[in-house]
């Protein structure tokens, strides 16, 4: 997770955001804007549950819960981790009291930040959960998508990188290539077999996220399509909401971190419903507490947005259900994204029709 920052276009403005709408349209037609009852969720025995995360704490907000209770259901949990969340430029501005940041103070954050995620892992898992941690440069995920395919890999302009730099990471070395990422992500799927996939909604209100939701769905089609499908029904998707609009969720703008944990939180009735139905899956209070203590882990956020942060230790989480077929036209999404965002590259002020 990563919050608002003008100097590294993270959060999606309104032009791109109406092409989120429009393409999501691939989905299902969108449904009425209003409040819906979520159906129950239920965890069976033995899921092999796969949570993709943006950046380093969103595994965390999204299902630290769910991730506790599949394991404690003999269940398998891996954890992959996309990138480093490096560039969130005012924590580190306020952590070092400097404005004149270097490469080596993103390189370090993003260290820090990468560290901090083993030991959300081992609070939620007790040392059970597969964490990968990959290393992509914060705010590439994207871009990876729709402009660097097979063509010259994205540089960070905050690390200088062109390539994942750490060393603690999985992908140390690897070009920061949108077909990487794809292989890479349907590695994962062959190897862990899921059950259960939790990642990004695509109408999420960050570039990271919704990039990841996009290259999620990518790799889902494009897996299932490798392996026999016969066990397709077998699969559900969860798609998580992160960052939206309107102040959502309560309480993340308060002065101070609130303690909202005996409260529900539900998805934002203005999200579009796209046909599917929500779910939500109740917490314990051992697993309010062990989300609570996974989140404390991110000692880098909690000083930059504690509030944030507690606004998510609730009740419930809360999804989006898709379906597997929903990933079936993917693949000409994403050939609409990248060919859309050629023309705003080659033309900035063709923007406003995009």
């Amino acid at each position: 997770m990563n919050p608002l920052n003008s100097q590294h276009k993270l959060y999606i403005p309104s032009a791109r955001r109406s092409i989120i709408y429009s393409l999501c349209l691939f989905l299902s037609t969108f449904s009425p804007l209003h409040a819906q009852e979520p159906q129950s969720f239920e965890i069976k025995q033995n899921e092999r549950l796969l949570i993709l995360a943006p950046h380093p704490d969103d595994e965390s907000l999204s299902s630290a819960g769910l991730a506790h209770h599949v394991l404690a259901e003999g269940g398998t949990v891996r954890s992959v981790i996309v990138t480093a969340g490096d560039a969130y430029v005012e924590a580190i501005e306020k952590d070092t009291g400097r404005k004149n940041l270097t490469p080596t103070d993103f390189l370090k954050y993003g260290e820090t930040r990468l560290e901090e995620s083993r030991s959300a892992a081992k609070i939620i898992g007790n040392g059970f959960i597969h964490l990968d941690l990959l290393g992509f440069s914060d705010g590439s995920i994207y871009d990876m998508l729709v402009s660097h395919w097979r063509t010259h890999p994205e540089k960070s302009e905050f690390t200088g990188f062109s390539h994942v730099p750490y060393r603690i990471a999985e992908d140390t070395g690897v070009a920061q290539d949108g077909k990487v990422l794809h292989d890479e992500l349907i590695r994962i799927l062959k190897e862990t077999k899921p059950t259960l996939i939790v990642f990004p909604d695509v109408m999420e209100n960050d570039s990271d996220h919704s990039g990841l939701g996009m290259f999620a769905l990518l790799a889902i089609h494009d897996w299932l399509n490798q392996k026999n499908s016969d066990k397709k029904e077998e699969l559900r998707l969860l798609a998580y909401l992160i960052h939206w609009q309107h102040g959502w969720p309560a309480g993340s703008d308060a002065v101070v971190p609130l303690n909202l944990s005996n409260s529900p939180l539900f998805l934002p009735d203005d999200l579009p419903l796209r046909g599917h139905q929500r779910a939500c899956f109740n917490l314990n209070v051992i697993e309010r507490h062990i989300k609570h203590h996974a989140l404390a882990q991110y000692k880098t956020q909690q000083r930059a947005m504690g509030n944030f942060l507690a606004a998510f230790v609730r009740s419930n989480e809360c999804f989006t259900v898709l379906n597997v077929e929903d990933s079936r036209n993917i693949k000409n999404v994403v050939r609409h994204w990248q060919t859309r965002r050629k023309t705003f590259d080659d033309n900035p002020a063709s923007r406003a029709k995009i």
